[in-house]
């Protein structure tokens, strides 16, 4: 159904793709409003209250952006209370209640304005349910929930020493209820735009038809990842990790890919989940960063010779581009964005999720051909370039304006 109002109401918590889904309808005209528990500058009142707190402030930093006006966005103050419960309490339930809170606001004002609603996943249900105003529009971001626990689930088998902090995923902190609940929101809708394959096959595996999904892959800030060709190894062939240390990333298959190589020094650059037990009994130099800032990041991205993503899933794995967009060589699992951006051999590598052999085969060829591996790091870069936001951005006004 063609949306009569040509305006929308986006809904998500937090900086969700650094707000670019709805910084594209506000450029092209069609943002009603963005709906989420906190938005403005740290420097006005109530900005200086939380910040008291340095852990809130840490929370809240960059929680706003310049052209998306504060009068194009909605705040649910009962989702900012929801939101200092959970961070002050770590109860769950805290989380699921702010969720709920958004999207019963964007339902109201979708309801009173007669304006259709784009939810990202986790907001869809009490933004959709009882509202009649069409389309519906889900952006899911994150393959769905129960093919995510089923994967991460038979990771535990195979990976019993990672089953602690594998425990601590999202899928695994909810109910059976809460967890049937947010798998039932493709359901509701009549769209489904997800930033990947690997999260669209997660849908068609659930029964969505392929009509229904669109997939419009993410941008780089070509600005904040810049290209330098590397350096040779010398002595150490320098493979980077970047995100979390736990087993979701399949950092188990890396470590015993390069266990059985020489001359190799693994730079982990740690996000989030920070499981350390996995690292031991390995024989090569592991050197370890936790919450860099960006220059150190781009530092190190421009010291090493290969970057590695071996997850076992993503939605996107927004880290691979900004890799290519450095210059460096990347191998990617197949269950990332990679087979939406990479072609195998020719900017990058594809390996299949949890082998180490194909993952220590490739950086062996790339350890053994620098010519070769500043071609695929050059070709990787000038893919980089052609996956902008602003391309993110025309593809969902594209969308939006053709349904």
């Amino acid at each position: 159904m063609k949306n009569k109002s040509k305006q929308y109401i986006v809904v998500h918590a937090g900086r969700r793709d650094d707000y670019q889904i709805a910084q594209a309808l506000l450029e092209a005209g069609l943002l009603k409003c963005l709906v989420t528990e906190f938005y403005s500058p740290l420097d006005n009142l109530i900005g200086k209250l939380l910040c008291r707190s340095n852990y809130l402030k840490n929370k809240l930093l960059n929680r706003y952006k310049i052209g998306l006006s504060s009068e194009k966005v909605t705040i649910s103050y009962m989702a900012l209370c929801y939101f200092l419960l959970f961070h002050f309490t770590k109860q769950i339930k805290y989380d699921n209640y702010k969720n709920l809170a958004l999207g019963r606001k964007a339902r109201s004002i979708s309801l009173k304005s007669d304006t259709p609603i784009i939810s990202m996943n986790t907001y869809a249900s009490s933004s959709f349910t009882e509202n009649p105003i069409s389309p519906k529009i889900l952006f899911q971001f994150h393959p769905h929930p129960t093919f995510v626990k089923q994967l991460l689930m038979e990771e535990m088998n195979i990976c019993p020493k990672a089953s602690i902090s594998l425990s601590k995923e999202y899928e695994f902190s909810l109910s059976e209820i809460e967890l049937k609940k947010l798998s039932k929101e493709i359901w509701l809708v009549d769209y489904i735009i997800c930033a990947s394959s690997i999260t669209k096959q997660s849908l068609l595996a659930e029964g969505i038809a392929d009509k229904k999904i669109k997939v419009i892959p993410y941008g780089v800030d070509l600005e904040k990842f810049k290209y330098l060709q590397r350096p040779e190894p010398n002595p150490l062939f320098r493979v980077i990790f970047i995100g979390s240390l736990n087993q979701r990333k399949g950092i188990v298959y890396l470590l015993d890919a390069l266990n059985s190589l020489k001359n190799i020094e693994l730079l982990i650059v740690g996000r989030g989940i920070f499981d350390e037990t996995l690292l031991s009994d390995y024989n090569f130099k592991i050197s370890l960063y936790h919450d860099v800032s960006h220059e150190k990041l781009l530092s190190l991205l421009q010291q090493s010779h290969c970057f590695v993503l071996p997850s076992i899933i993503e939605g996107f794995g927004q880290v691979i581009l900004e890799a290519m967009a450095t210059g460096i060589p990347v191998i990617a699992s197949m269950n990332t964005a990679a087979a939406d951006i990479i072609t195998h051999t020719k900017d990058g590598f594809i390996v299949p999720i949890r082998d180490s052999s194909s993952i220590s085969d490739h950086i062996s060829l790339l350890q053994a051909n620098s010519d070769l591996a500043r071609k695929i790091g050059k070709a990787g870069y000038e893919t980089s370039q052609l996956y902008t936001w602003k391309n993110f951005r025309s593809g969902i006004v594209n969308f939006l304006i053709s349904n």
